[in-house]
């Protein structure tokens, strides 16, 4: 899908401000000039920035094309398929890595990629069980993150 750059800079904008708003709620350090709130404002001031580059390359170039086109692959059963299933992905991970667990849930989402997208059975297999527990001994044992066991939380190390 190809928006016009008005758009994408209006949403852009509309996301910096929200930032920059969100960011006056943070706490100030008594005592010193800067504080947690900075780095947020200088974000969010960079992206207000390339926001208004985009509104005004797109008010260059508004009587050229269309607001919104879409792709030809849309009208394409799998192909359209495999753009959506990254987002039910999250959504499912969301809704059900908590009663499963992330080892669980985290094969069940790979092997269902890597079978959209056309990765062969066996190597879907391993490297979806293999992924899933070396992602989960990085994050889980080494970065101290504090991922749901669920049904495997008698096996849980």
């Amino acid at each position: 899908m190809k928006c016009n750059d008005v758009l994408s800079g209006v949403l852009a904008g509309a996301f910096a401000l929200a930032v920059f708003v969100g960011a006056q709620g943070f706490p100030t350090i008594p005592g010193q000039n800067v504080g947690p709130k900075v780095f947020p404002e200088l974000i969010a001031a960079g992206m207000m920035l390339c926001a208004v580059m985009l509104v005004v390359r797109g008010l260059r170039t508004l009587g050229s094309g269309k607001w919104i086109s879409l792709p030809d692959w849309l009208g394409q059963g799998r192909t359209a398929f495999g753009f959506l299933l990254v987002p039910l992905c999250l959504a499912f991970y969301v809704l059900a890595s908590e009663d499963l667990g992330f080892i669980p849930t985290a094969v069940l989402l790979l092997l269902a990629m890597f079978l959209t997208y056309g990765v062969r059975l066996r190597t879907a297999l391993v490297v979806a069980l293999l992924g899933s527990v070396g992602i989960h001994a990085l994050f889980y044992k080494m970065l101290k993150v504090p991922l749901p066991w669920g049904v495997l939380s008698p096996y849980a190390w």
